[in-house]
This record gives C-alpha cells, structure tokens and sequence, in this order.
C-alpha cells in the first residue's frame, strides 16, 4: 500500500488525514518499512525516525512532528509514499505560499523567535510549519507539520 500525499492539501491542513497523532514507532514501521536513521528519545530530545528527506519525531512514543524538508528538487522520500502536486521548487516561496494559504482562508504569522537572517519560520493556524531559506533566495525548505497542535 503506497500513502499518497496532496502537496495542496500539505500545505492547508497538513497531514491529519493520514497521521493523527497517536502513531508508535511500530505502526510507522508497518507503513513505510525500517528508517534509515534511528536515534532513540533522551531527556530533552525525541526519538528520530528518518527516511530520506521525511524526518518522524515521537515522545513517550507517540508521534509529535513530521517534518519533510525540500533542499533537492526531488524529494527523497520512502519507497511506499508520494507526494503529489509540488510545484517547481523556484516557485515555493513566501508570497506563493501565502496565496496558497489566503485562497483556502488559512493564517498563518511569522515565528519570530525562530527567524533569523538565514531563513524566516511561518506557523499556520493548523499547525503547518514552514521554513523559508533566505540565503536561497526565499524558497520553502522545510514543512513541519505538528500534530495534535493547537492555535494560541
């Protein structure tokens, strides 16, 4: 069974459909096969499940955080998942983003404590991280999308 993403559907409301949560490393396993780079949780970092350029972070495990960064123009993902729909990496930048977000009625505000000269983090009113490099010209280079999140 191959999980298929809509990159629309990513960016609006992130990956609820297919991840709600409560997954364990086990059921992970189960749907896309041994990661490539495991790190067990320690004090004050989660357990790392990575499969190319998909990154799984769980605590107590549980899944908390999926995150995919997007600094290639194919993304190297598990052999079971796809995601459909990307545009042209030129075109993932800010104000495409945000035109994406405006038509779907999706805030979003600007993480200030975690944007720099380097890259500028945007957080979205369900949940979606999204990191922008701006040594790149602004492009998307990472969604991170968290689960169970709950707008302030």
């Amino acid at each position: 069974m191959k999980i298929t993403i809509d990159f629309w559907e990513l960016v609006t409301i992130g990956i609820e459909r297919i991840f709600k949560g409560s997954e364990s490393e086990e059921k992970i396993i189960e749907l896309l096969g041994e990661p490539e780079i495991y790190t067990l949780e320690r004090k004050s970092y989660p357990t790392f499940m990575i499969y190319g350029c998909l990154e799984f972070r769980l605590r107590e495990n549980k899944l908390e955080t999926v995150v995919i960064t997007f600094n290639e123009e194919e993304l190297n993902l598990p052999n079971r998942m796809v995601i459909e729909n990307i545009p042209e990496r030129q075109m993932l930048k800010t104000d495409f983003i945000r035109k994406i977000l405006v038509d779907k009625g999706v805030k979003w505000t600007l993480d200030s404590i975690m944007s720099d000269e380097y890259q500028e983090n945007y957080i979205s009113e369900k949940g979606v991280r999204f990191v922008f490099d701006l040594v790149e010209s602004g492009v998307l280079s990472k969604i991170g999308i968290e689960l169970n999140y709950k707008a302030k």
